[in-house]
Protein backbone atom coordinates (compact mmCIF):
# COMPACT_ATOMS: atom_id res chain seq x y z
CA UNK A 1 0.00 0.00 0.00
CA UNK A 2 1.64 3.45 -0.99
CA UNK A 3 1.61 5.83 1.95
CA UNK A 4 0.75 9.37 0.52
CA UNK A 5 1.81 12.35 3.61
CA UNK A 6 0.11 15.84 2.92
CA UNK A 7 1.99 18.33 2.86
CA UNK A 8 1.39 21.52 5.16
CA UNK A 9 -0.37 23.62 2.74
CA UNK A 10 -2.66 21.41 1.63
CA UNK A 11 -3.28 20.50 5.51
CA UNK A 12 -4.38 24.22 5.79
CA UNK A 13 -6.12 24.28 2.89
CA UNK A 14 -8.40 21.75 3.86
CA UNK A 15 -8.93 22.96 7.38
CA UNK A 16 -9.98 26.36 5.98
CA UNK A 17 -12.27 24.69 3.42
CA UNK A 18 -14.06 22.68 5.65
CA UNK A 19 -14.33 25.83 8.57
CA UNK A 20 -15.22 28.51 6.67
CA UNK A 21 -16.91 27.73 3.33
CA UNK A 22 -20.28 27.09 3.26
CA UNK A 23 -21.68 26.55 -0.20
CA UNK A 24 -20.36 25.73 -3.77
CA UNK A 25 -22.27 27.55 -6.37
CA UNK A 26 -21.78 31.12 -7.14
CA UNK A 27 -24.86 33.81 -7.12
CA UNK A 28 -25.14 32.95 -11.19
CA UNK A 29 -24.82 29.09 -10.94
CA UNK A 30 -27.57 29.55 -8.35
CA UNK A 31 -29.82 31.82 -10.17
CA UNK A 32 -29.38 29.80 -13.27
CA UNK A 33 -30.72 26.61 -11.23
CA UNK A 34 -33.29 28.71 -10.28
CA UNK A 35 -34.63 29.41 -13.70
CA UNK A 36 -34.17 26.09 -14.65
CA UNK A 37 -36.42 25.17 -11.86
CA UNK A 38 -39.08 27.74 -12.18
CA UNK A 39 -39.21 26.18 -16.15
CA UNK A 40 -40.77 23.04 -14.52
CA UNK A 41 -42.03 23.41 -11.82
CA UNK A 42 -45.46 25.89 -10.47
CA UNK A 43 -45.92 26.47 -6.63
CA UNK A 44 -49.53 26.87 -6.07
CA UNK A 45 -50.86 30.22 -5.07
CA UNK A 46 -47.49 32.11 -5.62
CA UNK A 47 -46.86 34.33 -8.18
CA UNK A 48 -43.85 33.93 -10.28
CA UNK A 49 -41.52 36.64 -9.03
CA UNK A 50 -41.70 35.41 -5.41
CA UNK A 51 -41.72 31.85 -7.04
CA UNK A 52 -38.02 31.82 -8.50
CA UNK A 53 -37.21 33.96 -5.10
CA UNK A 54 -37.97 30.48 -3.40
CA UNK A 55 -36.59 28.46 -5.53
CA UNK A 56 -33.17 30.42 -5.47
CA UNK A 57 -33.66 30.24 -1.42
CA UNK A 58 -34.36 26.39 -2.25
CA UNK A 59 -31.14 25.85 -4.41
CA UNK A 60 -29.24 27.39 -1.74
CA UNK A 61 -30.33 25.70 0.71
CA UNK A 62 -29.60 22.28 -1.68
CA UNK A 63 -25.89 23.97 -2.87
CA UNK A 64 -24.88 23.84 0.89
CA UNK A 65 -26.33 20.39 1.57
CA UNK A 66 -24.26 19.04 -1.14
CA UNK A 67 -21.33 20.88 0.09
CA UNK A 68 -21.84 19.28 3.62
CA UNK A 69 -22.20 15.98 1.98
CA UNK A 70 -20.00 15.78 -0.65
CA UNK A 71 -16.67 16.00 -1.08
CA UNK A 72 -15.45 19.26 -3.02
CA UNK A 73 -13.14 17.61 -5.50
CA UNK A 74 -16.13 15.73 -6.83
CA UNK A 75 -18.62 18.53 -6.39
CA UNK A 76 -16.26 21.33 -7.11
CA UNK A 77 -16.73 18.95 -10.97
CA UNK A 78 -20.14 21.22 -11.89
CA UNK A 79 -17.66 24.21 -12.52
CA UNK A 80 -15.50 22.49 -14.45
CA UNK A 81 -16.40 21.12 -17.87
CA UNK A 82 -13.18 19.59 -19.05
CA UNK A 83 -12.93 17.50 -16.35
CA UNK A 84 -16.00 15.18 -15.12
CA UNK A 85 -17.34 12.02 -14.51
CA UNK A 86 -18.80 9.63 -16.99
CA UNK A 87 -22.05 9.15 -17.68
CA UNK A 88 -21.87 5.46 -16.24
CA UNK A 89 -21.35 7.46 -13.08
CA UNK A 90 -23.50 9.98 -13.19
CA UNK A 91 -26.38 7.61 -13.13
CA UNK A 92 -25.26 6.08 -10.45
CA UNK A 93 -23.97 9.26 -8.16
CA UNK A 94 -27.61 10.71 -9.38
CA UNK A 95 -29.24 7.09 -7.79
CA UNK A 96 -27.18 7.09 -4.69
CA UNK A 97 -27.48 10.86 -3.89
CA UNK A 98 -31.59 10.64 -4.13
CA UNK A 99 -31.63 7.94 -1.89
CA UNK A 100 -29.75 9.29 0.48
CA UNK A 101 -29.91 13.30 0.87
CA UNK A 102 -33.83 12.92 0.30
CA UNK A 103 -34.64 12.76 3.78
CA UNK A 104 -31.81 16.30 4.65
CA UNK A 105 -34.05 18.14 2.22
CA UNK A 106 -37.04 19.35 3.43
CA UNK A 107 -39.09 22.47 2.38
CA UNK A 108 -41.52 23.08 4.83
CA UNK A 109 -43.69 25.57 2.76
CA UNK A 110 -44.01 22.73 -0.08
CA UNK A 111 -46.71 20.15 -0.31
CA UNK A 112 -44.37 16.90 -0.14
CA UNK A 113 -44.88 16.00 -4.18
CA UNK A 114 -43.97 19.38 -5.17
CA UNK A 115 -40.42 19.15 -2.56
CA UNK A 116 -39.66 15.91 -4.29
CA UNK A 117 -39.92 17.03 -7.37
CA UNK A 118 -38.09 19.74 -7.16
CA UNK A 119 -35.07 17.79 -5.56
CA UNK A 120 -35.39 15.47 -8.26
CA UNK A 121 -34.55 17.93 -10.44
CA UNK A 122 -31.68 19.41 -8.86
CA UNK A 123 -29.83 16.12 -8.08
CA UNK A 124 -30.21 15.43 -11.99
CA UNK A 125 -29.39 19.46 -13.01
CA UNK A 126 -26.05 19.25 -10.54
CA UNK A 127 -25.18 15.23 -11.54
CA UNK A 128 -25.64 16.09 -15.25
CA UNK A 129 -23.46 19.34 -14.76
CA UNK A 130 -20.92 16.70 -13.22
CA UNK A 131 -20.12 15.39 -16.69
CA UNK A 132 -17.13 15.66 -18.93
CA UNK A 133 -17.52 18.68 -20.95
CA UNK A 134 -20.97 20.16 -18.94
CA UNK A 135 -21.21 22.87 -15.97
CA UNK A 136 -23.90 24.11 -14.00
CA UNK A 137 -23.89 26.93 -17.00
CA UNK A 138 -23.13 24.81 -19.63
CA UNK A 139 -25.47 21.79 -19.56
CA UNK A 140 -27.15 19.98 -22.56
CA UNK A 141 -30.77 21.05 -23.60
Amino acid sequence: MTTITLTEGQRKAIKEDMENQVEMLSDDEVEVLASKLNEQIDIPFIKEGTEQTILVKTVKRFDRLLYQNLPNELYGLVKHSRDGISDTDAAELESILGSRLNKKFDIPYLPEAIEQHIFELLVGLVVTAMRKEFSIINQPA
